[in-house]
């Protein structure tokens, strides 16, 4: 009999804390039962984003209504109607995707790995008295290879800005296929929350380091709103961080092993690391400008967010982001290191020799 995997983990930031929950197999969903109970709810509001499999959602949906009287709302129809705050008495429970679980809710159950990595382990405000995350990692496991490659952008941004010596255990494991098992997603998302939590214990509103976070994600928005119907899932998150790794190059901010370790490991996982033909670069730099205000997060090297004045958010103007747009329309690299037999060094090589070593490795 297979044995289902377990994984706990407590984010705390500030008085607010979140508990992560891993698991997998028929005997979790009882667990799940037995935690919703714990809420003493006067009744359940589910809240979806049309994402969900029917399955799931249809479990966590038997499991509230026989707890208390349970409505379901598609947030695809709009906010709740009480919107920020639940109706009184209520326990908001998300079952879906990025949007579901970026919703405030006391119990988030993300049903794809992006969702998992990011807004399922966000603390948001207002945070309940004790929010809960809810992972089945089985269902994580048996998404379209297209969903979990779009997940695995966020572990890769994770391990950039917060957790190089964990990149040549990615690298190695990063394939364009996307099928993963349950014990492997399980460790991924340890990774992030592990990250999460080791950055906001000491930063709860995630103005300072714990900005590194979000890596990437601002100008991943501006190229999701402009190029967003001719990307592949992710991919516009995988752009937004090869795009934040030729700003820091063109700022003198990052040496070329920086924006040769993005671009290895996005390769590897089969996104995007050339924007789409008929993208207007006018309008795609005026929108990162838009997003790029007041500044970025660039990394200086990897794991080590660029600081100057004590400020971690850089200005960057018009002329930069247009250079980081035309060197990604033509799919051009970004910026080739050279070992000392003058030859191209590999990125892998030159991303850890700026990292460090990896615990365990000579």
């Amino acid at each position: 009999m297979r044995r289902g995997v377990r994984l706990d983990r407590r984010i705390q930031a500030g008085a607010a804390q979140l508990s992560l929950a891993v698991r997998s197999g028929e005997a979790s969903w009882a667990e799940l039962g037995a935690r919703l109970d714990g809420f003493g709810a006067g009744r359940f509001v589910v809240v979806t984003d049309g994402t969900a499999p029917a399955g799931p959602l249809g479990r966590v949906r038997a499991l509230a209504a026989g707890l208390a009287p349970t409505t379901v709302h598609d947030l695809r129809d709009g906010p709740l109607p009480a919107a920020p705050a639940a109706p009184a008495g209520a326990v908001v429970v998300a079952v879906g995707g990025e949007r579901a679980c970026g919703y405030p809710a006391d119990v988030r159950v993300p049903t794809d790995l992006a969702a998992a990595c990011g807004p399922a382990l966000a603390l948001h405000r207002p945070v309940p008295a004790a929010a809960l995350a809810w992972v089945p990692a089985d269902v994580l496991a048996e998404r379209p290879a297209a969903w979990t490659r779009a997940g695995m952008v966020a572990v890769v941004r994770h391990v950039l800005a917060v957790c190089p010596a964990r990149y040549s255990t990615l690298a190695a494991l990063l394939h364009p296929g996307a099928r993963y098992d349950e014990p492997t997603l399980t460790a991924l998302l340890a990774l992030c929350a592990d990250a999460r939590a080791a950055l906001v214990c000491f930063d709860p509103e995630e103005t300072g380091p714990a900005l590194a976070l979000g890596y990437g994600r601002g100008l991943a928005s501006a190229v999701r709103a402009v190029a967003g119907p001719a990307l592949a899932p992710g991919d516009a998150g995988a752009l937004g961080l090869l795009l934040a790794a030729r700003v820091a190059a063109r700022l003198g901010l990052a040496d070329g092993a920086t924006g040769w370790a993005h671009r290895e490991l996005l390769a590897r996982n089969g996104s995007a690391t050339a924007l789409p033909c008929g993208v207007d670069p006018d309008r795609l730099t005026a929108a990162l400008a838009a997003a790029s205000a007041p500044g970025l997060l660039l990394l200086a090297e990897l794991g080590r967010p660029y600081c100057a004045g004590g400020r971690l958010l850089t200005p960057v103007d018009g002329t930069v982001l247009r250079a980081a747009v035309d060197g990604l329309a033509d799919g051009a690299g970004a910026g080739v290191p050279r070992s000392r037999t003058g030859s191209p060094e590999p990125a892998r090589a030159v991303a850890l020799r700026a990292a460090g070593p990896v615990p365990g490795t000579p």
